[in-house]
């Protein structure tokens, strides 16, 4: 018979997630989006990414179109049916990105108070992106599962995974050159013939050549065409947003959606264009960076092979927050992987950066438990603009690669010296 007290538990957990639901799905604000595309769609028109297909020019459709025909019987229902159902499946989701780190990193589940430096220093964006009903909670789930796969030596599987996770977010494409720094040959092969599948899929409902069309209006609306957005959407706290608002002015009384009030924190005046030209520059050069430094002397012995692939594999999450072209607050619920790996070696008594993976925690709990609760419109905005979620991201970055160093040094003296490269892999335990 199972224990009494833990059935009472999930039962009132369960009671507790179906009653949050209720207020949570009173106020989205992306679901809304996409509900108004699905309409459009099941209306029959195929103009995926003109201004009035959802609600408006500032609340439009960006993403591919096999993410609105996939989900075609959500946009059926009522829309506040649809919206709940969309909130218990990002509950769900949670609940797997939870899982899948739990099982990545075990000493996680040995200690309480790390699991709750792990969760209030991620929580704030798990609470956030369920108020905004996100399609971006969706790929961090799916982005996640691909990665436990590839720690498993599953490729095809952790291919499909994460070719469907870039099909509805674009960003985690920024990982392939890790996978081609790895040799993972099919890995990367699996993920482009998937990606290609799941971006042809939609021919089945817009026609082969309807759907070419498609796809190049989104290119050019989404890809090639950022500047509105990025000027009218949420704040960009990746190296790019971060650039702008400091190095030039930014003139948010221009944004056409009324959401103007944001203080300025700039201290040069350099053109736009040659901020941009500098983000470049430095992006591509700390990614080269980062890869450099993953490829140099990185192959450890077999027993170490797991856990060195899912120390790199939180480096490279971090990375892509980093250096992507648009990384707005939501999209720091990835940080729960990197966060929970920096956890890991926190509760290691055995490792030489413990203490220093230990601050770091401390650090980044106090600031994302603490800073949200501050009173005041202005303020959290203040905080917004300064880019707090940015600079903590490049903390635990930072964090990430001083371990990565510290077990490398700590490796070179258990061992008396550089390895052979160990070309075998292994399973993760």
């Amino acid at each position: 018979m199972k224990n009494p007290k833990r059935i009472l538990l999930i039962l009132a957990c369960s009671i507790a997630v179906a009653l949050l639901g209720l207020l949570f799905i009173r106020n989205l604000i992306d679901f809304p989006v996409y509900y108004a595309a699905g309409q459009s769609l099941i209306n029959g028109r195929a103009d995926l990414y003109s201004p009035d297909f959802a609600l408006g020019r500032v609340m439009d459709y960006r993403y591919p179109p096999f993410f609105l025909v996939a989900l075609t019987p959500l946009w059926s229902l009522p829309y506040t049916l649809a919206a709940y159902v969309w909130y218990l499946l990002s509950v769900l989701e949670i609940m797997g990105c939870v899982l899948i780190v739990a099982r990545v990193f075990p000493s996680l589940r040995e200690s309480w108070k790390l699991s709750a430096v792990v969760a209030l220093g991620v929580m704030q964006y798990f609470v956030m992106v369920l108020h905004y009903g996100n399609a971006h909670l969706l790929a961090t789930f799916l982005l996640f599962a691909s990665l436990y796969y590839i720690l498993q030596q599953k490729d095809l599987a952790a291919g499909a995974l994460m070719a469907l996770a870039i099909t509805i977010k674009l960003t985690p494409v920024l990982l392939l050159p890790y996978f081609v720094l790895k040799r993972r040959w099919t890995l990367v092969v699996s993920v482009c013939v998937f990606l290609v599948a799941f971006n042809i899929a939609p021919s089945i409902y817009f026609g082969f050549r309807g759907n070419s069309e498609v796809l190049r209006s989104w290119y050019g609306h989404v890809v090639a065409s950022q500047d509105f957005h990025e000027d009218n959407g949420p704040i960009n706290l990746a190296l790019k947003g971060q650039l702008r608002r400091s190095l030039s002015m930014v003139d948010y009384s221009q944004r056409v959606d009324g959401d103007t009030q944001y203080p300025s924190v700039q201290f040069a005046s350099f053109a736009r264009e040659q901020v941009v030209r500098a983000w470049l520059v430095l992006a591509v050069g700390i990614f080269a960076g980062v890869l450099v430094l993953i490829g140099w002397r990185q192959r450890l012995a077999q027993p170490e092979e797991a856990a060195r692939l899912s120390l790199e594999l939180a480096l490279m999450i971090c990375l892509t927050l980093l250096a992507a072209p648009l990384t707005s607050k939501i999209y720091f619920i990835e940080l729960l992987w990197p966060v929970a790996c920096l956890a890991s070696f926190a509760a290691d008594p055995t490792s030489r950066s413990r203490s220093v993976a230990m601050r770091i925690l401390v650090v980044v709990a106090v600031a994302n438990s603490v800073l949200p609760l501050l009173p005041g419109r202005s303020v959290q905005r203040l905080l917004l603009v300064l880019g707090v979620d940015f600079y903590l991201n490049c903390l635990v970055m930072a964090g990430l690669i001083y371990v990565l160093l510290a077990r490398r040094r700590a490796f070179r003296m258990q061992s008396g010296g550089p390895q052979m490269p160990d070309r075998s892999g292994a399973k993760m335990p």
